[in-house]
């Protein structure tokens, strides 16, 4: 799949913050971050602190939530534009980690981190980018071991600003880093691996990305609410959220297991998660979800030719299971992701559609309204 954008020359943070940061449009991804000195965050809030005169800034240029313009092949997916149901992929498959038990406390399968230990091991990456849980809060890192990548195992339904990690690390010149991602995150990415820097700063990049399913996720401040109010200083062993009709959170904490309304979880979604069209992280190289009714296996989507090679290589080296996605799964799959993009669009007409941003996925409506 070749990916080509081109970017709209004259805008930098004025623009970024009138179409981004300071609207309900930011997902707190943190592309933004460490490319700006005048952009800060806290947590998962990310705000301007004072303006730049820089005409063409980096941070609008790779900011997911901003234009973009097709060149030639393939443009961007996800919340830039409309590839099919779940974006475009190679293959798509079921797999599971065959590594002994004991080694991971994988959510499901334990792929993403079987296959950001291949990416590693292989020498494709000398860095990985994952996000482990720090008070039960998520915090994003950069690794260098097998350790460190299991130790971040586990699903966190929290906000997290990876690509703020991402642009840390990258800052050391030639570092090939690889990072797991949520879809916003992973259009971020891609975007700085199409429009590289035109400052003469010489940087290391992600090479790889292997993004995660997203329905939604939490602002940091909500999770606390919820941690303050079931959980009290218990440390997080699993968070679930099981498939429908069941409509609930589950948190394990020791041996007890916290059942929370998802009506009551949802009202700590972002307003930024709202007008997301992207459920399965479409400008990542492979991505990864869970398979309803086997927790053990994962769902994986294949991109891009890297991320193939690495399903390969990682199969070759018995560390990955694969197995056939039936067709029932693979279409609820594909209903699921639409439905997201339609309530994304939704969202947006319904407050009033003033931003780029919304104006853009509005004009979206028609293709998604014709997938069959």
């Amino acid at each position: 799949m070749q990916l080509r954008v081109e970017y709209r020359m004259g805008k930098g943070l004025k623009e970024l913050r009138e179409e981004v940061l300071d609207t309900d449009a930011c997902t707190a991804c943190g592309t933004c971050l460490y490319l700006c000195p005048q952009i800060i965050s806290i947590g998962d809030r990310i705000a301007a602190i004072a303006d730049c005169r820089i005409e063409s800034g980096s941070c609008y240029k790779y900011c997911p939530r901003t234009a973009w313009e097709l060149n030639s092949g393939n443009d961007l997916f996800g919340d830039a534009g409309y590839g099919g149901a779940v974006g475009p992929y190679l293959e798509y498959c079921v797999a599971r980690s065959t590594l002994p038990d004991g080694k991971g406390a994988f959510q499901y399968g334990g792929v993403v981190s079987v296959l950001m230990m291949q990416a590693m091991d292989d020498g494709l990456i000398d860095r990985a980018i994952v996000t482990k849980a720090v008070s039960n809060l998520p915090v994003p890192v950069t690794v260098q071991s097998e350790k460190g990548i299991i130790n971040a195992a586990g699903s966190k339904f929290a906000l997290s600003p990876t690509n703020k990690e991402a642009n840390r690390s990258a800052m050391i010149p030639e570092t090939r880093l690889g990072a797991v991602v949520l879809p916003c995150q992973a259009t971020g990415l891609r975007k700085k691996q199409l429009l590289p820097r035109d400052d003469g700063i010489a940087e290391g990049k992600t090479v790889f990305s292997l993004g995660l399913f997203c329905t939604w996720a939490l602002s940091q401040k909500g999770w606390r609410a919820l941690m303050d109010k079931y959980l009290g200083n218990s440390r997080v062993k699993r968070i679930d959220v099981p498939p429908p009709p069941a409509n609930v959170m589950e948190i394990t904490t020791g041996r007890k297991m916290h059942t929370i309304s998802l009506d009551e979880v949802r009202q700590y979604v972002p307003p930024g998660c709202k007008v997301c069209l992207d459920m399965t992280a479409e400008n990542a190289d492979i991505s990864v979800g869970m398979v309803e009714g086997r927790e053990e296996y994962n769902t994986v989507i294949i991109r891009t030719e890297l991320g193939q090679s690495l399903l390969k290589k990682a199969v070759a080296a018995r560390c990955l299971e694969l197995g056939k996605l039936d067709n029932e799964r693979w279409n609820h799959l594909n209903e699921a992701s639409i439905s997201k993009k339609k309530r994304a669009i939704e969202e947006a007409e319904s407050r009033g559609g003033s931003l780029p941003y919304y104006l853009r996925i509005i004009d979206l409506k028609q293709k998604i309204a014709g997938y069959q």
